[in-house]
């Protein structure tokens, strides 16, 4: 996806994906659960969540299982709506939860599956002074995405150097290196499956047990803004003995967690980005281990009181030939607002918020990205006053310094009647950006795009009127001939008519320009005009792409409610035709998508075409809004049912569901099922079903889905209508 100025107040949730039908009146979802399937194996568990609506949630929930002997339903816990269910035999129970006469429930399977792989405990590879010991533990990956304890037979390559007990306890014997095995073997087939841990024996160990970890803090009080992508650094750490410094002798690693104890990352810089205006507590655990003595780890921690504040974004736009600029004269991406006004007035986007009685502003300057772009004069934790007049440094006189093409990023507070957090994203080019001068073709749109129109071009009062135009490709963005539902015929060249058009040939109303997805910008079109006595002139159309934070056409599709990423989406899926609301003005983007919504949305992208044959499913209304669409998708091989009489249409679509639709979408009407790359960085990956794996390696490599961090995909997790109206947008704009 092509970006030119990344102002969106940035995605919390990687994540993604969403979508809009209009539902039946009665699908208000008063109760959900974050499973509606689930497949386990004996004597395994999953934790179910249920979510009530306001009205019943202060309500308690009653949980139960139709078959008892095969899932059990323990530890449920009313206030955090949570309840453990253990597999207990094989074969299927349903699970409820009930409030009165509401119910949601989760169709459990209990399995015996398949171990894939294993897992270590510590993996390796690690080093052990002669006369240590380890302990390894191991545990199977089942076909079906859980893990659990396992037997297994333990060996070692080299008992000389390491030996292993049948419990897994190595022992450094003597130096030397060893690999230590672990086999499983399934008696039920001849199949096994192994997993291996290195170690290194070391004669002695340069690590002592007065070895010391310290922190250069271990409580820092730091700030945050809604929306906002904000850099929180982890202390600094050394590692002593005595008075001597040994910190190069150990291996540092960190976790950071939030005040639930839920993983945010294992980096030294965290990314935070607060969805909601809510302070947070999050803790930042630093772990030393020894290079010499695996088994010698030291660990410290520091907790962070994250204060959350309104927020704003501000953006400029710069080239290197241009040198310094003050912020009064860094200008947006349109040339039109500077970065001071920004602050003070807002901007047309709604990304800048305009602040009422700014007086200061506060930059730190410990939150800088892309310092090798450009510099700021601002000085770290200094206040720069909006007023000239008054005493102290002056905003106006704050200078950027462009130094290369690239962007460059601080944070900042703001004070005025509220305060403020924000983040300034100064976009450096290598050539100026100039405004549009008097005579330029310019034109304006957001995520739907227009189209072109002959009077555009066509002037009968011209002694030689335009007659035709060819169009270049865009800078950014696609030229569709005949676009609706967000699809066309992509333009290849040819030859558009501004008055009239002979059988064969392409008048210029057929021909609109869609931008991509996320895109916000200007975009160039090269233009060839052609006059009615064939003289020809080049020449450019600008396009000034904006994006939205909000829907303006639901008014539950807000920043404050779903975040900035979703509007556009929404909007465009809406503008074509794709989907349609639960209301006139509500989307209700956080709803789960089921199997026949997503279904019908294609069906609707496809132009709805006519559909004569009929399906084998037994559980489909033949009145319904979705059964065309699902026959149509059905005889094109783009869905398969639960069963062979089944196709569960109200079953609730999980991403990998949705990725292996959308794949099969592509290649059944000649999309770029392409892909390059793998999974390997994901480490939920063994989640994805065998069917889906090829699917979600397409939807990763052309960025249509993304993960829900940096390291996981949350395959089967439930897709909102909001992830799945940005997933179909950005699919339709690939």
């Amino acid at each position: 996806m092509k970006k030119t100025l990344s102002r969106s107040l940035s995605l919390l949730l990687a994540v993604v994906l969403a979508v809009s039908l209009t539902l039946p009146a009665a699908a208000t979802f008063p109760i959900t659960l974050d499973q509606s399937k689930a497949t386990i194996a004996p004597k395994d568990s999953i934790t179910l969540t249920a979510t009530l609506s306001s009205e019943y949630a202060n309500k308690s929930i009653t949980w139960e299982s139709s078959d008892k002997t095969v899932a059990e339903v323990s530890n449920t816990n009313s206030k955090k709506k949570t309840a453990t269910i253990t597999a207990k035999a094989e074969g299927y129970a349903t699970i409820t939860a009930s409030v009165g006469n509401v119910k949601a429930s989760c169709d459990v399977t209990v399995a015996k599956s398949k171990v894939t792989s294993l897992t270590l405990d510590p993996a390796g590879p690690e080093v052990l002074p002669i006369g240590k010991t380890r302990t390894l533990t191991a545990k199977a990956n089942y076909s079906n995405g859980t893990t659990g304890a396992v037997d297994v037979t333990w060996s070692s390559t080299n008992t000389a150097v390491a030996a292993v007990s049948k419990k897994g306890e190595v022992t450094a014997v003597a130096e030397g290196t060893a690999t230590i095995m672990a086999l499983y073997q399934d008696s039920s087939s001849d199949s096994a499956v192994s997993a291996t841990y290195q170690v290194t024996v070391s004669k002695n160990a340069t690590t002592s047990k007065d070895d010391v970890l310290a922190l250069s803090a271990t409580t820092v009080n730091t700030n945050a803004g809604l929306f906002v992508e904000s850099a929180v650094k982890a202390p600094a750490v050394t590692v002593k003995n005595g008075t001597t410094d040994v910190t190069e002798a150990y291996n540092i690693t960190y976790l950071w967690t939030d005040a639930s104890k839920k993983e945010l990352g294992k980096d030294a810089t965290l990314l935070l980005q607060p969805t909601t205006q809510a302070d947070l507590l999050l803790t930042c655990t630093v772990t030393a281990a020894s290079k010499t003595d695996s088994t010698q780890i030291l660990t410290g921690t520091c907790t962070y009181g994250v204060k959350v504040y309104p927020s704003t974004s501000l953006g400029g736009v710069h080239s290197v030939a241009e040198g310094a600029v003050t912020l009064n004269k860094l200008m947006d991406l349109q040339n039109k607002v500077s970065v001071i006004d920004q602050l003070i007035k807002g901007d047309d986007t709604g990304m800048a918020q305009p602040i009422a009685g700014l007086t200061h502003v506060v930059f730190d300057t410990n939150t800088i990205t892309g310092s090798d772009a450009g510099t700021l004069s601002a000085k770290n934790g200094s206040e720069y006053y909006a007023s000239t007049t008054a005493d102290g440094d002056h905003l106006a006189d704050v200078t950027f310094t462009p130094l290369k093409k690239g962007t460059f990023a601080i944070n900042f507070l703001a004070y005025g009647d509220k305060v403020y957090y924000g983040r300034l994203e100064v976009l450096v080019d290598d050539a100026a950006v100039t405004p549009p001068t008097p005579g330029d073709d310019v034109r304006q749109c957001d995520s739907t795009g227009f189209t072109f129109a002959g009077s555009d071009f066509y002037r009968d009062s011209d002694t030689d009127p335009v007659a035709a135009v060819v169009f270049g490709k865009p800078s950014a963005g696609h030229l569709l001939r005949n676009l609706s539902h967000g699809i066309g015929t992509a333009d290849d060249g040819d030859k558009y008519y501004t008055n009239s058009a002979s059988q064969g040939d392409y008048h210029v109303s057929t021909l609109s320009y869609l931008p991509d997805a996320g895109y916000m910008g200007q975009a160039t079109i090269p233009v060839t005009y052609i006059t009615a006595a064939g003289i020809e002139t080049t020449g450019v159309i600008k396009v000034s792409v904006s994006t939205k934070t909000d829907s303006a056409q639901f008014k539950d599709v807000t920043r404050s409610n779903v975040g900035t990423w979703a509007a556009d989406a929404v909007d465009f899926a809406y503008h074509f035709g794709l989907v349609s609301g639960v209301s006139k003005t509500e989307f209700a983007p956080n709803s789960p998508m089921t199997r026949a919504q997503l279904v019908t949305v294609l069906y609707r992208a496809a132009g709805s075409p006519s559909v004569t044959v009929s399906t084998n499913f037994e559980d489909l209304d033949v009145g319904s809004y979705y059964y065309s669409a699902v026959v149509w998708a059905n005889v094109n091989g783009i869905v398969n049912g639960t069963s062979d009489t089944t196709f569960s249409p109200d079953s609730r679509l999980t991403r990998q569901q949705l990725a292996a639709i959308l794949y099969r979408y592509a290649r059944a009407f000649g999309g770029d099922t392409s892909y390059i790359g793998n999974l390997s960085h994901f480490t939920d990956r063994h989640q994805v079903d065998s069917y889906a794996t090829t699917p979600m390696i397409w939807a990763v490599s052309h960025e249509i889905i993304s993960g829900t961090s940096d390291t996981t995909l949350s395959p089967l997790s439930t897709a909102t209508r909001a992830q799945v109206v940005v997933i179909l947008h950005r699919y339709l704009t690939d």
